[in-house]
Protein backbone atom coordinates (compact mmCIF):
# COMPACT_ATOMS: atom_id res chain seq x y z
CA UNK A 1 0.00 0.00 0.00
CA UNK A 2 2.74 2.46 0.98
CA UNK A 3 4.57 1.54 -2.20
CA UNK A 4 1.49 2.38 -4.33
CA UNK A 5 1.09 5.76 -2.59
CA UNK A 6 4.74 6.63 -3.23
CA UNK A 7 4.36 5.73 -6.92
CA UNK A 8 1.19 7.87 -7.19
CA UNK A 9 2.87 10.86 -5.56
CA UNK A 10 5.85 10.48 -7.84
CA UNK A 11 3.55 10.49 -10.89
CA UNK A 12 1.77 13.65 -9.63
CA UNK A 13 5.07 15.43 -9.07
CA UNK A 14 6.30 14.38 -12.51
CA UNK A 15 3.06 15.59 -14.17
CA UNK A 16 3.23 18.93 -12.33
CA UNK A 17 6.81 19.44 -13.39
CA UNK A 18 5.94 18.60 -17.01
CA UNK A 19 3.02 21.07 -16.98
CA UNK A 20 5.24 23.75 -15.46
CA UNK A 21 7.84 23.13 -18.14
CA UNK A 22 5.12 23.32 -20.82
CA UNK A 23 3.86 26.64 -19.44
CA UNK A 24 7.42 27.94 -19.35
CA UNK A 25 7.95 26.89 -22.97
CA UNK A 26 4.66 28.52 -24.06
CA UNK A 27 5.57 31.74 -22.26
CA UNK A 28 8.94 31.78 -23.95
CA UNK A 29 7.42 31.10 -27.35
CA UNK A 30 4.82 33.83 -26.85
CA UNK A 31 7.40 36.36 -25.70
CA UNK A 32 9.62 35.39 -28.61
CA UNK A 33 6.71 35.96 -31.05
CA UNK A 34 5.75 39.31 -29.50
CA UNK A 35 9.33 40.48 -29.96
CA UNK A 36 9.50 39.30 -33.57
CA UNK A 37 9.35 41.51 -36.67
CA UNK A 38 6.20 39.70 -37.81
CA UNK A 39 4.31 40.62 -34.65
CA UNK A 40 5.55 44.21 -34.75
CA UNK A 41 4.50 44.56 -38.38
CA UNK A 42 1.05 43.14 -37.61
CA UNK A 43 0.65 45.48 -34.62
CA UNK A 44 1.75 48.51 -36.67
CA UNK A 45 -0.68 47.60 -39.44
CA UNK A 46 -3.53 47.22 -36.95
CA UNK A 47 -2.67 50.56 -35.30
CA UNK A 48 -2.47 52.34 -38.67
CA UNK A 49 -5.85 50.92 -39.71
CA UNK A 50 -7.41 52.07 -36.43
CA UNK A 51 -5.88 55.53 -36.85
CA UNK A 52 -7.27 55.87 -40.38
CA UNK A 53 -10.70 54.75 -39.24
CA UNK A 54 -10.66 57.23 -36.36
CA UNK A 55 -9.49 60.05 -38.61
CA UNK A 56 -12.33 59.46 -41.06
CA UNK A 57 -14.94 59.98 -38.34
CA UNK A 58 -13.59 63.41 -37.39
CA UNK A 59 -15.20 66.43 -39.00
CA UNK A 60 -13.53 69.70 -39.86
CA UNK A 61 -15.55 72.69 -41.00
CA UNK A 62 -13.85 75.29 -43.12
CA UNK A 63 -14.91 78.92 -42.81
CA UNK A 64 -13.58 82.24 -44.03
CA UNK A 65 -11.96 84.50 -41.47
CA UNK A 66 -12.47 88.28 -41.57
CA UNK A 67 -9.19 88.76 -43.41
CA UNK A 68 -10.27 86.32 -46.10
CA UNK A 69 -8.07 83.48 -44.97
CA UNK A 70 -9.41 79.98 -44.48
CA UNK A 71 -9.66 78.65 -40.97
CA UNK A 72 -11.14 75.57 -39.34
CA UNK A 73 -13.77 75.25 -36.65
CA UNK A 74 -15.87 72.53 -35.16
CA UNK A 75 -19.52 72.15 -36.15
CA UNK A 76 -20.92 74.17 -33.26
CA UNK A 77 -18.59 77.11 -33.81
CA UNK A 78 -19.19 77.06 -37.55
CA UNK A 79 -23.00 76.98 -37.34
CA UNK A 80 -23.44 80.76 -37.46
CA UNK A 81 -20.81 81.37 -40.13
CA UNK A 82 -20.65 80.76 -43.86
CA UNK A 83 -19.12 77.34 -44.47
CA UNK A 84 -17.05 77.72 -47.62
CA UNK A 85 -17.86 75.53 -50.61
CA UNK A 86 -14.81 75.50 -52.90
CA UNK A 87 -13.63 72.30 -51.25
CA UNK A 88 -16.99 70.61 -50.74
CA UNK A 89 -19.44 68.82 -53.07
CA UNK A 90 -18.25 68.63 -56.67
CA UNK A 91 -14.91 70.31 -56.04
CA UNK A 92 -13.01 67.20 -57.14
CA UNK A 93 -14.14 66.23 -60.66
CA UNK A 94 -14.07 62.66 -61.92
CA UNK A 95 -14.39 61.04 -65.34
CA UNK A 96 -17.24 58.69 -66.23
CA UNK A 97 -14.93 55.85 -65.15
CA UNK A 98 -14.54 57.43 -61.71
CA UNK A 99 -10.97 58.68 -62.20
CA UNK A 100 -10.13 61.97 -60.48
CA UNK A 101 -9.33 64.40 -63.28
CA UNK A 102 -8.74 68.15 -63.10
CA UNK A 103 -9.10 69.55 -66.60
CA UNK A 104 -9.03 73.04 -68.07
CA UNK A 105 -9.19 74.47 -71.58
CA UNK A 106 -7.43 77.65 -72.73
CA UNK A 107 -8.06 79.72 -75.86
CA UNK A 108 -4.94 80.13 -77.99
CA UNK A 109 -6.10 82.54 -80.68
CA UNK A 110 -3.21 84.19 -82.48
CA UNK A 111 -0.70 81.47 -81.61
CA UNK A 112 0.40 78.55 -83.75
CA UNK A 113 0.26 74.99 -82.41
CA UNK A 114 4.04 74.73 -82.10
CA UNK A 115 4.16 77.87 -79.98
CA UNK A 116 1.37 76.63 -77.72
CA UNK A 117 2.91 73.18 -77.28
CA UNK A 118 6.26 74.77 -76.44
CA UNK A 119 4.59 76.87 -73.73
CA UNK A 120 2.72 73.88 -72.29
CA UNK A 121 5.92 71.84 -72.26
CA UNK A 122 7.83 74.64 -70.55
CA UNK A 123 5.38 74.61 -67.62
CA UNK A 124 5.91 70.88 -67.07
CA UNK A 125 9.67 71.19 -67.59
CA UNK A 126 9.93 73.97 -65.02
CA UNK A 127 8.31 71.73 -62.41
CA UNK A 128 10.47 68.75 -63.39
CA UNK A 129 13.63 70.85 -63.13
CA UNK A 130 12.72 72.41 -59.79
CA UNK A 131 14.92 71.38 -56.82
CA UNK A 132 12.00 69.79 -54.96
CA UNK A 133 10.92 67.58 -57.85
CA UNK A 134 11.59 63.85 -57.61
CA UNK A 135 14.24 63.31 -60.28
CA UNK A 136 13.69 59.54 -60.30
CA UNK A 137 10.04 59.94 -61.32
CA UNK A 138 9.45 63.35 -62.93
CA UNK A 139 10.08 63.40 -66.69
CA UNK A 140 8.55 64.12 -70.10
CA UNK A 141 7.10 60.78 -71.20
CA UNK A 142 5.78 61.61 -74.66
CA UNK A 143 6.09 64.55 -77.02
CA UNK A 144 4.56 65.10 -80.43
CA UNK A 145 3.45 68.01 -82.58
CA UNK A 146 0.26 68.56 -80.63
CA UNK A 147 0.58 66.61 -77.36
CA UNK A 148 2.79 66.58 -74.28
CA UNK A 149 2.57 63.88 -71.59
CA UNK A 150 4.69 64.07 -68.45
CA UNK A 151 4.85 62.33 -65.10
CA UNK A 152 5.38 64.76 -62.24
CA UNK A 153 6.21 64.06 -58.62
CA UNK A 154 6.92 66.75 -56.05
CA UNK A 155 6.02 67.59 -52.44
CA UNK A 156 3.03 69.58 -51.30
CA UNK A 157 3.09 70.98 -47.78
CA UNK A 158 0.29 70.91 -45.23
CA UNK A 159 2.47 72.65 -42.67
CA UNK A 160 5.97 74.02 -43.03
CA UNK A 161 7.89 75.56 -40.16
CA UNK A 162 11.36 75.37 -38.68
CA UNK A 163 10.18 73.09 -35.89
CA UNK A 164 7.55 71.08 -37.78
CA UNK A 165 6.94 69.99 -41.36
CA UNK A 166 4.00 67.98 -42.63
CA UNK A 167 4.04 67.13 -46.33
CA UNK A 168 3.21 64.49 -48.90
CA UNK A 169 4.57 63.60 -52.30
CA UNK A 170 1.97 64.05 -55.01
CA UNK A 171 2.41 62.15 -58.25
CA UNK A 172 0.29 62.73 -61.33
CA UNK A 173 0.18 62.69 -65.10
CA UNK A 174 0.31 66.04 -66.86
CA UNK A 175 -1.32 65.74 -70.28
CA UNK A 176 -1.54 68.78 -72.56
CA UNK A 177 -2.75 69.02 -76.14
CA UNK A 178 -3.76 71.66 -78.66
CA UNK A 179 -6.42 71.44 -81.36
CA UNK A 180 -8.44 73.97 -83.33
CA UNK A 181 -7.11 76.95 -81.44
CA UNK A 182 -7.80 75.46 -77.99
CA UNK A 183 -5.33 74.00 -75.51
CA UNK A 184 -6.52 71.32 -73.11
CA UNK A 185 -4.61 70.34 -69.99
CA UNK A 186 -5.31 67.44 -67.67
CA UNK A 187 -3.93 66.68 -64.23
CA UNK A 188 -4.98 63.12 -63.40
CA UNK A 189 -3.85 59.62 -62.36
CA UNK A 190 -3.03 61.21 -59.01
CA UNK A 191 -1.51 59.35 -56.08
CA UNK A 192 0.21 60.25 -52.82
CA UNK A 193 3.08 58.96 -50.69
CA UNK A 194 2.52 59.81 -47.06
CA UNK A 195 4.09 57.93 -44.17
CA UNK A 196 1.13 58.26 -41.80
CA UNK A 197 -1.37 56.62 -44.18
CA UNK A 198 0.94 54.40 -46.15
CA UNK A 199 2.31 54.67 -49.67
CA UNK A 200 0.60 54.65 -53.03
CA UNK A 201 -2.75 56.09 -51.97
CA UNK A 202 -4.80 56.96 -55.04
CA UNK A 203 -6.86 60.14 -55.28
CA UNK A 204 -9.92 58.00 -56.04
CA UNK A 205 -9.56 56.38 -52.61
CA UNK A 206 -8.80 59.54 -50.68
CA UNK A 207 -10.13 62.87 -51.98
CA UNK A 208 -13.39 62.17 -53.83
CA UNK A 209 -16.72 63.38 -52.43
CA UNK A 210 -17.45 59.86 -51.18
CA UNK A 211 -14.08 59.45 -49.49
CA UNK A 212 -13.50 62.95 -48.11
CA UNK A 213 -16.90 64.44 -47.26
CA UNK A 214 -18.97 63.72 -44.18
CA UNK A 215 -22.48 62.31 -44.53
CA UNK A 216 -24.11 65.74 -44.31
CA UNK A 217 -21.77 67.02 -47.08
CA UNK A 218 -21.04 70.14 -45.00
CA UNK A 219 -17.57 69.20 -43.81
CA UNK A 220 -14.41 67.35 -44.71
CA UNK A 221 -13.06 64.40 -42.84
CA UNK A 222 -9.95 65.50 -41.03
CA UNK A 223 -7.29 63.26 -42.60
CA UNK A 224 -8.77 63.31 -46.09
CA UNK A 225 -9.63 66.99 -45.94
CA UNK A 226 -6.12 68.34 -45.99
CA UNK A 227 -5.25 66.21 -49.03
CA UNK A 228 -8.39 67.35 -50.84
CA UNK A 229 -7.76 71.03 -50.11
CA UNK A 230 -4.09 70.99 -51.10
CA UNK A 231 -4.78 69.00 -54.27
CA UNK A 232 -7.49 71.43 -55.38
CA UNK A 233 -5.19 74.36 -54.58
CA UNK A 234 -2.34 72.69 -56.48
CA UNK A 235 -4.48 72.12 -59.58
CA UNK A 236 -5.73 75.72 -59.51
CA UNK A 237 -2.18 77.03 -59.18
CA UNK A 238 -1.02 74.81 -62.06
CA UNK A 239 -3.78 76.07 -64.36
CA UNK A 240 -3.11 79.69 -63.35
CA UNK A 241 0.55 79.15 -64.26
CA UNK A 242 -0.42 77.78 -67.66
CA UNK A 243 -2.84 80.62 -68.30
CA UNK A 244 -0.10 83.14 -67.53
CA UNK A 245 2.38 81.31 -69.81
CA UNK A 246 -0.09 81.30 -72.72
CA UNK A 247 -0.76 85.06 -72.59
Amino acid sequence: MKHAIIITLALLVSTSMAMAQMNTDNTYLRENYLNSKTAKKAADKKAAKAARKAAKTQQTYYVKAKDGSITTKDKVAATNESIITPYLTGAVPTTTEGIVCFERTFPTAGKCSAEVIAALKSVAQDIIDSPASSKEISRIMQESGDTIIATICEPIYFKKAKWETDSTLIRYQYMASVSNGVAKVRMWLISYSYEEIGFGYKAEEWITDKAALTKDKLALRKANGKFRIKTIDYANALFARIEERLK
